[in-house]
């Protein structure tokens, strides 16, 4: 037995041990801290400052039923529900879960760098226990890892990103008031009421009804031009590009922030 060898392979033993057990412990912690969001994320989510999205009673109501079956250990069931019915609407609560589960391998096969991609999405409004849980699992992620993490995160952001579904909500938007006078968007209001009924059971008038529908586009207009840092020069509706903003928010969206 040669003795320096026999040091040598005792070093680089115990050096993969040591990093080893720092992985099997960061992923511990992280495991404890999902274990604690798990009750609290709807309430973190409502206080986003994303435009115009609070999580109304639906989503509330869908949200509670997957934790439901996911104490009921019916785990392929609660997958399904945060993948197909949370996830699409841009429910971050939804997209912590999804990847929550691919981080356990609960309803799900096990795989930590798709999860890491979820736990990004999530993370896209900056709420500080989805931030946190994030970075948590990316010190875990060797580079190779890391890069397919990237590459993950940006097909998914493409599609249940917060400027695609914002995008979408633009033209929406764009279309409903176009369809009230034609091809001047802004151009006089009917006095007639509009069949759509506010806190207080009366149905608002056009004037109000169009008059939130612009007011709510100026918004999501200027959240996609901050976060996409694409130039929106004119947010009246008459003159906005919708193509053109579509365009931009695409080309953001390919590249990793």
């Amino acid at each position: 037995w040669n003795y320096p060898e026999a040091v040598t392979v005792q070093s680089t033993i115990r050096s993969l041990c040591k990093s080893v057990n720092r992985v099997v412990q960061n992923l511990k912690a992280i495991l404890a801290t999902a274990a604690c969001l798990f009750a609290s994320l709807a309430v973190a989510q409502s206080t986003s400052s994303f435009p115009d999205m609070p999580v109304n009673s639906k989503t509330l109501r869908v949200q509670s039923q997957a934790e439901e079956v996911y104490e009921r250990t019916d785990y392929k069931r609660a997958f399904f529900i945060s993948r197909n019915e949370l996830v699409p609407i841009g429910d971050k609560y939804g997209q912590y879960m999804v990847g929550f589960m691919y981080l356990t391998g609960k309803g799900v096969a096990e795989d930590r760098v798709t999860a890491s991609a979820w736990y990004r999405m999530a993370a896209e409004r900056h709420t500080e226990e989805f931030i946190h849980a994030r970075d948590q699992i990316m010190a875990t992620l060797s580079d190779v890892q890391r890069t397919e993490s990237d590459r993950q995160y940006i097909e998914l952001r493409q599609q249940y990103g917060d400027l695609v579904l914002l995008a979408k909500a633009v033209r929406e938007d764009y279309e409903e008031l176009r369809s009230r006078t034609g091809s001047r968007l802004s151009a006089g209001s009917s006095p007639l009421a509009v069949v759509d009924m506010n806190s207080t059971g009366a149905a608002r008038s056009s004037s109000d009804y169009y008059g939130r529908i612009e007011r709510r586009m100026k918004a999501r207009l200027k959240y996609i031009a901050k976060h996409a840092e694409i130039g929106i020069i004119d947010l009246d509706s008459d003159n906005i590009d919708i193509d053109s903003i579509e365009r931009q928010v695409a080309a953001h969206l390919s590249q990793i922030d």
